[in-house]
């Protein structure tokens, strides 16, 4: 009976299994259709890209935005990297695997060709540039018509050889060697530097066509135009492969149809005829079940039902294990079944679960029921043994908590002798069992209480029946451990005592655990360093002792620098680590009578105790920042850090905790302002100028709407003609309080409060204005320079906010000059370079302010899309008798026309600045010599004086 069930159940699973594979290979067709159409698409993508770059190579003679050839680069070798760790080469052929390969290593070689066109083009056309600025100065000059001739044809061949229209190679050489001899007969640098350029001009375009060529000789294209054809001819095939298998699975699907519905039938005859056997044992006090031999009951009588609470016709055609609750061993099935199958008699006991769910017990008797030596049945007969089973199982469960319950339990006779305990008794003790039986609990006394304590014990016992208290018992190995003791004694009918059952907890962890809780409260959990509570308990000690003592005390703040970069970065583990480690460093540079907490972050206060003077307290500092400067290995991370540390020291500044650590704080605030990695003390003007900043910070808000904000405007000129071509807009602020406010104090303040993305849509807005009214006076004004600072580069609307400004007083964006400072160029993110790029292409004019003051890059400016290199006035000051200064304005104006900047000096008071930049080639200037910044109306008289002059 059991095997005809088995096996009907292994077809059903076998169907069930066939019916899902069929669906799970119809889904893998449709998702091999989609894969298939992202395999192509990447292709095509490759193949458009590829002819992008060839495209690319053939414009040597036009500026290039090497930003979308690197971004195309990066694209074809994005999208050939995920197809290339797809499963293209399982789902279609290893065959396009290799050759997709192939392309991935003909790129690479082809990108490298790539970078050095960009580098060769770049410089080509800086080149070009720089000759025929050459050239115009050579037209200018007062050499002889034939050398002009000369040089003009000359750059006449080089541009027909740049833009590949003729090779004139020969002639160009030919040339070349005439302007060589007559370098040498005039002795001009220009001349030379026009001789020297063309050459490298002409070497490089060789270089260029080379690399074409090379390029060229690559055969991208094809390759991919193969993989296309692959990809194509694969996907067929699997189509077709697809096709013939779904078909065998449908063919197979009818078949396992007929099979279920024939084994069907065949049980329904087999139940049919088992039940002419209903009525042999109808009137049993016993449950009996008959099946078949595949142990599908075929019959159950009434006592089975009102036992199991099932009906007939709810069991028959079952397996008689539904009524298992699970909670029968499994060996009792293998027993069962192992006797059954070789005609045997079996006995034994089954955990059956009734239809309401409550568990009950039965101990059965089943019988093989044999004919011509097959059997045909099996004859169930099993007793209700439930309630045996409970009591037996009531029994149990008190052992099993008596053994396993976690407080340690002691049970004595009458005569006080121990006559068994518990496992946890045996762990809290440290004895056994069977080295406790028989003894007294006398055998725990420590000594540590005396007899008017155990006098009160048994006297409460006496009288209540219980005692519970804290007592100190002794374990085997010598240990005093704290116990709380309950006590409860039994007594028998006649009052006397037959009992004592003692419950023993054990407080050593419970008070540990309070230990730890107390030690949190007042230590930081990471570092384990004191925290603030800890600190300003420590520090109040600390004064009272310096205050008796009249010695000074130094209050230490240090703050990490750059440690949000660290945390941002490589995330808050590592950044816990490295607060760690720094912890321990502190802690070995300080006495033991100082103090060191963590006030939270990154930040730390050191308490040097009674320390004499200044002198010890800066040696302390020195010690700390050479520490923490230390590399510091986290994980596979080398980190680097460094500090800033303010120092107050009592009772100079300040006799009571929160003044010492304000003041501390101040005093780091300016460390940091003074370049970080250093130590300051505090002193009272630092307070003032943090009161000072918290005013204006106040002031800052509403100041736009109080109007008190307004901006001047400074003319800028042509060196050569005094021509006024444009103006700076400056702001300026006069507060009824405050009094006139330099901008170098209110701006960065704005920034650090955001106000400034506020101050400079109204810098801009009325910049813009004023513009209309300037161009009515001077119509060939070319535009107006404005200052922006950083902060509002990052403002979301920045972008839309000035374009809607231009667009509503009609103006076009070059004539709008951005103003950012050369600092601020160095700190550009991806993000900024790409805003400062995307205003670029809308028009809008970029110059550099403060050039030379930074750290910039020449060949990171050359990327740059900017038109106007500002000089700062720090290089213009004392020239031209600062030789220094001379040589460093000198290079800056060189290095701007090489790169096709426009050049503006700062700061010109002087007319022998004026005439020595008009020497060096500067083209415009802006300083007190010609005006200083004027307000509104002062610079429309400006302009309208200018018109009646001129």
């Amino acid at each position: 009976m059991k095997k005809f069930i088995a096996t009907f159940e292994m077809k059903l699973i076998f169907f069930a299994f066939f019916i899902g594979s069929l669906f799970a290979y119809l889904y893998h067709i449709e998702n091999s259709i989609k894969n298939y159409s992202f395999y192509k698409k990447g292709i095509h993508e490759l193949k458009f890209i590829n002819l992008y770059l060839d495209n690319f190579l053939e414009k040597q003679d036009k500026f290039v935005n090497f930003d979308e050839i690197v971004k195309k680069t990066n694209g074809f070798d994005e999208i050939l990297n995920g197809i290339l760790k797809s499963k293209i080469k399982t789902e279609f052929s290893p065959i396009i695997y290799i050759e997709l390969a192939e392309i991935h290593s003909l790129f690479a070689e082809k990108l490298d060709y790539i970078e050095r066109y960009k580098s060769l083009q770049a410089s080509n056309l800086s080149s070009i540039y720089f000759i025929y600025d050459l050239n115009q100065y050579f037209n200018k000059s007062r050499i002889s018509n034939d050398h002009k001739v000369l040089i003009n044809q000359t750059l006449f061949l080089l541009m027909q050889s740049f833009i590949n229209l003729s090779d004139n190679q020969k002639t160009l050489n030919k040339n070349l060697n005439k302007i060589d001899i007559l370098v040498k007969e005039i002795q001009d640098k220009r001349l030379e530097l026009l001789y020297i350029h063309t050459k490298k001009t002409i070497n490089k375009i060789v270089q260029i066509n080379k690399l074409k060529d090379n390029v060229t000789n690559l055969d991208l294209a094809q390759k991919l135009e193969r993989v296309d054809t692959l990809l194509i001819e694969s996907y067929n095939k699997k189509m077709l492969m697809q096709l013939i298998i779904a078909s065998i699975f449908f063919l197979f699907l009818i078949f396992m149809i007929i099979v279920i519905y024939l084994e069907h039938k065949r049980t329904r005859k087999i139940k049919n005829e088992l039940l002419a056997f209903k009525y042999a044992v109808e009137n049993s006090d016993n449950s009996i079940i008959l099946t078949d031999p595949e142990q599908n009951i075929l019959y159950v009588n009434e006592n089975f039902e009102k036992i199991s609470g099932y009906k007939k016709e709810d069991v028959l055609g079952n397996n008689p294990r539904f009524l298992n609750s699970g909670d029968t061993p499994v060996n009792t099935y293998s027993e069962l079944n192992n006797k059954l199958q070789n005609g045997e008699k079996w006995e034994g006991e089954f955990v059956n679960k009734r239809k309401d769910g409550t568990i009950f017990y039965e101990k059965a008797s089943i019988v093989p029921i044999l004919l011509n030596k097959k059997i045909v049945n099996y004859l169930a007969i099993k007793l209700d043994i439930t309630k045996y089973v409970k009591q037996k199982e009531s029994l149990e469960l008190s052992s099993i908590a008596f053994d396993n319950i976690q407080e340690g339990v002691l049970i004595c006779d009458k005569n006080k002798k121990i006559i068994t305990v518990n496992n946890a008794f045996e762990n809290i003790s440290g004895y056994e069992r069977l080295e406790l039986l028989g003894k007294t609990p006398r055998i725990l006394q420590s000594g540590y209480h005396d007899k008017v304590f155990y006098n009160k014990m048994w006297t409460s016992i006496n009288e209540n029946n219980y005692w519970r208290g804290k007592i100190y018992d002794k374990r085997k190995d010598g240990e005093i451990i704290p116990i709380w003791l309950n006590i409860s004694a039994l007594r028998d009918k006649d009052g006397k005592f037959s009992k004592f059952i003692a419950v023993h907890t054990n407080l050593k962890e419970i008070i540990e655990t309070q230990e730890k809780a107390d030690f949190l409260a007042y230590h930081d959990p990471l570092t384990k360093l004191p925290n603030r509570a800890k600190l300003e308990e420590d520090l109040a000690y600390n004064i009272s002792i310096a205050k008796r003592n009249e010695s000074n005390l130094f209050v230490l703040f240090i703050d990490l620098d750059r440690f949000k970069i660290i945390n941002d970065t490589l995330g808050h583990q590592i950044g816990d680590e490295l607060l760690k480690v720094l912890a321990q460093r502190l802690k070995k540079v300080l006495r033991d009578t100082d103090t060191i907490a963590r006030m939270g972050g990154d930040e730390f206060i050191v308490v040097l105790d009674s320390s004499k003077t200044k002198k010890a307290a800066g040696y302390v500092c020195q010690r700390i920042l050479e520490l923490i400067k230390e590399p510091i290995k986290v994980k596979s991370h080398v980190l680097n850090t460094s500090a800033s540390i303010g120092v107050s020291m009592y009772p100079n500044d300040g006799t009571d905790i929160s003044t010492l650590i304000k003041n501390a704080d101040t005093a780091m605030y300016h460390a940091k302002e003074k370049g970080k990695d250093n130590y300051q003390y505090y002193d009272k003007q630092l307070s003032i100028d943090v009161h000072e900043q918290l005013k204006i910070e106040q002031a800052l808000k509403g100041v736009l709407q109080r109007g008190e904000m307004f901006l001047c405007y400074q003319p800028q000129y042509l060196l050569e003609t005094k021509e006024v071509v444009s103006f700076e807009a400056l702001v300026r602020w006069e507060h009824p309080v405050l009094g006139f406010i330099r901008p170098d104090k209110f701006i960065s303040i704005a920034e650090d409060t955001g106000m400034i993305v506020e101050v400079g849509k109204f810098i801009f807005e009325t910049a813009c204005k004023d513009f209309i009214e300037f161009r009515k006076l001077k119509k060939n004004l070319k535009y107006m320079a404005i200052n922006i600072s950083s902060v509002q580069f990052k403002d979301k609307n920045f972008v839309s906010d000035i374009l809607e400004i231009v667009n509503r007083y009609n103006l076009q964006p070059n004539e709008i000059e951005l103003e950012v400072t050369e600092r601020y160029i160095m700190e550009f993110s991806k993000t900024n370079m790409q805003c400062m790029s995307k205003l670029r292409e809308l028009g809008f004019r970029f110059s550099i302010d403060d050039f030379g003051t930074g750290y910039s890059s020449m060949s990171y400016l050359t990327k740059l899309p900017i038109d106007v290199i500002k000089v700062d006035k720090a290089f213009i000051d004392n020239t031209p008798h600062d030789n220094g200064n001379v040589q460093i304005s000198k290079a800056i104006v060189a290095l701007s026309k090489s790169l096709g900047y426009s050049v503006i000096a700062e700061g010109i008071e002087y007319e022998e600045q004026e005439e020595y930049l008009k020497g060096i080639d500067c083209n415009m200037g802006q300083g007190y010599l010609f005006s200083k910044p004027l307000n509104f109306q002062e610079t429309k008289e400006l302009l309208i004086k200018y018109q009646l002059d001129n």
